[in-house]
């Protein structure tokens, strides 16, 4: 996207990235639409800790597609280190 962009642009500043961001969401979220229509959804969070005692959080799209078949979107996981306790 940006292989024409002047050597020198960053374009990192906040509201470039929000703007870049807000592109971004639309397309998925235009594209998530596409996929499901109207169709029954829920979104699966599950939570698991690893031997380092990192607790990490998945997220899943589950929907009904217009054929009627059971899909299922990974979307990211995010780790958290679990406090001590005393």
């Amino acid at each position: 996207m940006l292989e024409d962009a002047p050597f020198n642009s960053k374009y990192t500043s906040p509201k470039i990235q929000k703007v870049l961001l807000n592109i971004l969401s639309s397309k998925v979220k235009n594209h998530i639409f596409e996929k499901i229509g109207y169709s029954k959804f829920c979104i699966v969070v599950d939570e698991a800790r690893d031997e380092s005692k990192k607790e990490q959080m998945a997220l899943v799209l589950r929907f009904i597609d217009k054929n009627g078949f059971i899909q299922e979107r990974f979307f990211f996981i995010l780790c958290m280190l679990k406090k001590p306790q005393h």
